[in-house]
Order: C-alpha cells, then structure tokens, then sequence
C-alpha cells in the first residue's frame, strides 16, 4: 500500500464527541484526492494546517503540512478562520499509525466510527466521523494553497 490512500480515512473527522471537559475542538479533514486540512480552536483562537496525505504502509498515515496560520475564529462547526495573525509555509510531517474502530464516546449513546492516531494530530488521539462529504469549504478560505 506504499504511497497510497486508504479511502476509509476519507472524511471530516471532529474531537465534539470527546471534548468532554475539554477546553477545544480539532478536525481533520482528509479528501480522497490526498489533500485536506487540519484545525484547532479554543477560545483565545486557533489554528488551521493545509496538508497532503498518503498511506505509506498499512495502518500508517502521512500527514505532510504545507501551510499554516493562527488566528480568531467565528463560530461554527468547523469554525472558519476570520483573522489571521501569523501564517506561513510548513514543512511538519506527522507519520503514525492508525486504526478506525466503531467506539462510545463519553455521554454518547450510539458507538460512531472513530480514528484513532498513536501520534497526536491537533493536540488529539481520537476523532469521531462527522461526515464522508469532504466538498465543504475549508476553514481559512482566504488563504492559498
């Protein structure tokens, strides 16, 4: 499966049904075509990352970074990066294994599919399915690729 793409990752994945206590949200978006974002947000701001993707090995992900920028947010699911304050080139590489399993969140009544990362992506190890759509507009619509 060396530099391919397991079309099981392709989704908007979101932290909310783990968020429980926790002071932010994380998303992870990953598109069939191996480009995506990635985004963080908390009261006092946030972070977007543009990235590509690809699988190098089975039930390994890499996650190259292109860009990234810091800023405020306004509200919504996932909010949409208003202000910028910093932006940039990046050249982060996050290489980890992962596995996708049906799990229980706390407070929830239904098990969802999750992903679950051995390595941190935006501060988190678990990220629920929200949708398989990944057409939605990004959360930095101002910025380039």
């Amino acid at each position: 499966m060396r530099g391919m793409r397991d079309e099981n990752l392709a989704g908007r994945w979101d932290t909310g049904p783990y968020d429980y206590g926790v002071m932010e949200s994380s998303w992870l978006c990953l598109r069939p075509d191996g480009t995506g974002w990635s985004a963080c947000a908390n009261v006092g701001g946030g972070s977007v990352g543009y990235l590509t993707w690809s699988c190098p090995a089975d039930g390994e992900i890499e996650i190259r970074y292109t860009w990234t920028a810091f800023g405020n947010w306004s509200p919504g699911e996932p909010p949409t990066l208003v202000e910028i304050d910093e932006e940039g080139s990046d050249d982060t590489l996050v290489r980890t294994r992962y596995s996708i399993t049906l799990d229980t969140p706390p407070l929830a009544e239904a098990p969802v599919t999750t992903l679950h990362l051995d390595d941190a992506v935006e501060f988190a190890h678990r990220f629920a399915l929200d949708t398989r759509d990944t057409d939605h507009h990004d959360p930095a619509p101002s910025a380039g690729w």
